[in-house]
């Protein structure tokens, strides 16, 4: 459960925290900020008055305000990031890019140390300085005090570890306006992600612009994350159809795409559950999407990933990360689907030709935590991961087992399709050319559905 809202950071107190950090608690015009229209020569952290801000817990925040940027009134966009000083220099090089308003949030565990570091960004950085606690490295709630506290109608919502292409700035502000004319409100602008290879030999200057990007071809610089395990992450985003198009374009969304955007500053905000490594961008475009938002995806701008070492609170955890994202990630789609009252997933009608009778074709329910090797092996029969397709419906599932919630196809996984307890609910595996069905693969909430047929003479 999350502190109570008396308490601060990670449960601590803002008497305890008073002891680490200056508090202004008091309501008054520019408090725990600074102004930019009379910034001081530098900050002086025993004048800083940190403001207490509430993201499901208190946190302690205090704003440095870019001294020499103001936001233009109509069609400003901001790029919103957040971070801790080691990543200073990723920030450096998209300031060399990025021509506009810049919103970061900055976790800080050694005040008069960051401070200085941040000094020689300050003239163009709106800094909002978060007080770190001793928990997860809490990436959500940073990413809601930058954009909460970003000074422009619109923004980019993107890691620091990213450079935007040359103009990007200048090409959204000449565009918006159009988009939002065309397409409506209810929409997000989905920018590429690219990595490039950095094997021996390789060119290591990222490229500019599309032009560039398409002369280094794809065994130099390609779609983010493309490894078999991990490019559903940004697939949806059909880099096939972007590279050949020059008009804006809607993605297909399924769970679990998280790309980078850019969107109304209004759009709803993460959720601040998600704590350290892992779900933090997918679960809030599974919000955005259940909220109605379409995902349009932006032609000719791009973001690629620039290289660095990892992060401590990637690996940071308290309990196995794997049951932490599960429990998060469950009771939170839940949350969504009964805040936005979704719809059950029903799929289209697809008929398979009938298998001969020699094959001994029966759909077997396993019990709760059983593999479909064992539950297929229970009733004489053997499993038939070719013949996966044919269970991997609704239909199916709603025919053999209790589906009290409905079926629902924003998930994926070797276990899938089956009935899962936690959610009481029928889920299909909505990607299984990523993740493909798997005979002996088992989850302690899946009662799996399997197909079965007859074992072969000896």
């Amino acid at each position: 459960a999350p502190p109570s809202p008396d308490m601060g950071p990670e449960g601590l107190s803002p008497e305890d925290a008073a002891d680490h950090l200056p508090i202004d608690q008091t309501p008054s015009k520019g408090h725990g900020e600074e102004s930019a229209d009379n910034p001081s020569s530098e900050l002086k952290v025993d004048e800083m008055r940190f403001r207490i801000e509430n993201h499901g817990y208190q946190c302690l925040v205090y704003s440095s305000l870019a001294r020499k940027v103001v936001p233009a009134a109509e069609n400003e966009v901001t790029w919103v990031t957040q971070l801790t000083v080691d990543r200073l220099p990723s920030l450096e090089k998209m300031l060399e890019r990025w021509n506009g308003p810049v919103s970061a949030a900055l976790y800080s565990r050694e005040l008069a140390m960051d401070v200085r570091e941040i000094e020689r960004f300050r003239d163009t950085v709106d800094f909002h300085i978060v007080g770190a606690s001793q928990g997860l490295y809490p990436v959500n709630t940073l990413r809601n005090v930058a954009l909460n506290n970003a000074r422009s109608e619109y923004v980019v919502l993107a890691d620091v570890d990213f450079l935007p292409s040359a103009g990007m700035y200048e090409f959204i502000r000449g565009h918006v306006a159009g988009w939002k004319a065309k397409h409506g409100d209810k929409c997000v602008y989905v920018i590429p992600a690219f990595v490039m290879e950095t094997g021996k030999g390789v060119q290591k200057v990222p490229p500019k612009d599309k032009q560039q990007l398409l002369a280094m071809g794809e065994s130099v610089v390609h779609q983010v994350h493309n490894d078999p395990a991990r490019s559903i992450a940004h697939k949806y985003t059909d880099y096939g159809r972007w590279l050949k198009t020059n008009e804006v374009y809607q993605a297909e969304y399924k769970f679990p795409y998280e790309p980078y955007f850019m969107a109304p500053r209004t759009i709803p905000r993460y959720d601040v559950r998600f704590i350290g490594y892992g779900n933090d961008k997918a679960s809030h475009a599974y919000e955005l999407d259940k909220a109605g938002f379409k995902f349009n995806v932006m032609p000719n701008a791009f973001v690629i990933h620039t290289q660095h070492p990892q992060g401590n609170w990637v690996t940071q955890t308290f309990l196995d990360p794997k049951d932490r994202m599960s429990r998060t990630l469950t009771t939170f789609l839940a949350d969504v689907d009964r805040r936005y009252k979704v719809r059950k997933f029903k799929d289209e009608v697809t008929d398979f030709p009938p298998l001969p009778e020699s094959a001994g074709y029966e759909v077997v329910v396993g019990r709760l935590g059983e593999s479909c090797t064992a539950a297929c092996l229970e009733k004489g029969k053997e499993c038939k991961p070719e013949w996966s397709e044919r269970v991997n419906m609704c239909r199916e599932l709603e025919k053999h087992t209790n589906c009290v919630q409905g079926c629902n196809d924003n998930f994926f996984g070797a276990d899938l399709p089956a009935y899962n307890s936690q959610r009481d609910q029928c889920l299909i595996n909505n990607a299984p050319k990523a993740v493909g069905f798997s005979c002996p693969v088992t989850y302690q909430f899946s009662r799996r559905l399997c197909p079965c047929g007859a074992r072969p003479k000896k």
